[in-house]
């Protein structure tokens, strides 16, 4: 919970008074091969690109996998973890991240 919370208090440093959902996608430098090649195709969400390696240990213990995609509403509260698995490739459907994204936004 700590570290979910540590999380939040993370993208509030950036995006205070942002009125729109935020993603926040990481990954590390080593696994640059495996970027998730759909990130610029999701609309209607401010995304936030950050360096796994470069996160405080706390942070880092919130994610098991990356790169990871996480989902904030309006409020910048937690809605969505997508990780990778084994493959160190993210094999979420850029689909339902926007499915998610709309809901948030009320797009139905």
């Amino acid at each position: 919970m700590k570290s979910i919370l540590i999380l939040i208090a993370f993208i509030l440093s950036f995006n205070l008074f942002s009125q729109e959902p935020t993603l926040l996608y990481m990954n590390s430098d080593w696994n640059h091969n495996n970027d998730y090649e759909f990130l610029k195709l999701i609309k209607g969400v401010k995304i936030l690109e950050v360096d796994y390696d470069s996160q405080p240990k706390k942070f880092k213990e919130a994610i098991s996998s990356v790169p990871a995609i996480i989902l904030f509403d309006k409020n910048k509260k937690l809605k969505k973890i997508w990780q990778a698995g084994l493959t160190m490739r993210l094999t979420v459907d850029p689909k339902d991240i926007q499915k998610a994204i709309n809901e948030l936004n009320n797009l139905n």
